[in-house]
């Protein structure tokens, strides 16, 4: 199944893909960027706004950026009432996954149906990139710990709450491995009302350690699922990689499902505004008691 936004993108605006790229307007800046996704030819495409930045190569990584108009310093997008800043990375990306938005109104909505609660529930965000899903659980009024191993997405995830103005707002930021981590915590006795995960393909650990998501994948549900409380309110895994096949699919499915309680898993996505073209981001296994 798949599902629309719920609120509204400001200062963003994904327009067309096709010819393994998409063109997204990002504060008025027509941006062209690789998309392995997109392995249909591009349509109408002289219509289409010519691009003022540009990510050169077919993937993630290995090209360069190039700029006939530069993003606006600093450069804000909003969803809701988050505020993200966008910038350029030695990647492709820009620090912000627009379809995760219907990740963090679905948070918010999980979290506002447990209501009233004693405590803040306690809410885990680990590979939390630049902070969009710990800053919907935080503006609901959960305590996030939110856990990255790079320090510089750290500091942005930081940067970003002080713009949604959640600077006070109980947010933990660590630096840290994700699974060395959540070891520590089960051996504390430490547990989380809720979990989140969004693991990248491949990546190397705070120690140097290489990560393969099809390798590490079903170690990781099954320590996430022993660091839940015994009253969780949900656990949230997001996978994007194309080296998950439809068995590493059914794996996920199979443990989430152990828990007993609900599990949806929903495509993740965008349509072009320009060419109603659906884009494939990948799936959100969602899990509530």
């Amino acid at each position: 199944m798949t599902e629309p936004l719920t609120s509204t993108w400001e200062g963003y605006e994904f327009l067309a893909s096709g010819d393994g790229r998409r063109l997204e307007r990002w504060a008025g800046v027509v941006v062209s960027r690789p998309e392995t996704s997109a392995l249909w030819p591009m349509k109408n495409e002289e219509t289409h706004p010519i691009w003022q930045g540009f990510y050169s190569g077919t993937r993630a990584t290995g090209g360069e950026w190039k700029w006939k108009i530069p993003l606006p310093d600093p450069c804000i997008v909003r969803y809701g009432s988050l505020s993200l800043q966008v910038k350029p990375t030695n990647s492709k990306h820009l620090g912000v996954f627009p379809e995760q938005g219907k990740n963090w109104d679905w948070i918010q909505e999980i979290v506002k149906a447990a209501k009233p609660f004693r405590e803040p529930p306690r809410v885990l965000n680990l590979f939390g990139y630049t902070g969009g899903a710990t800053l919907a659980a935080a503006a609901a009024g959960c305590a996030v710990t939110h856990l990255d191993a790079a320090r510089a997405m750290v500091s942005w995830c930081s940067e970003n709450a002080r713009l949604s103005e959640l600077g006070d707002a109980s947010i933990r930021y660590i630096v840290d491995d994700s699974l060395s981590f959540l070891q520590r915590e089960i051996r504390r006795g430490n547990r989380y009302d809720a979990i989140i995960m969004d693991p990248p393909s491949f990546g190397r650990s705070k120690g140097g350690g290489l990560w393969k998501l099809p390798d590490h994948l079903p170690f990781l549900i099954d320590t996430a699922q022993e660091a839940l409380s015994e009253t969780p309110l949900f656990l949230l895994l997001n996978t994007y990689s194309e080296a998950l096949d439809d068995l590493a699919e059914a794996m996920i499915t199979k443990r989430l499902d152990r828990l007993g309680g609900s599990l949806k898993v929903v495509g993740m996505g965008l349509t072009g505004t320009l060419d109603q073209q659906w884009l494939p981001c990948g799936q959100a296994y969602r899990w509530t008691a």
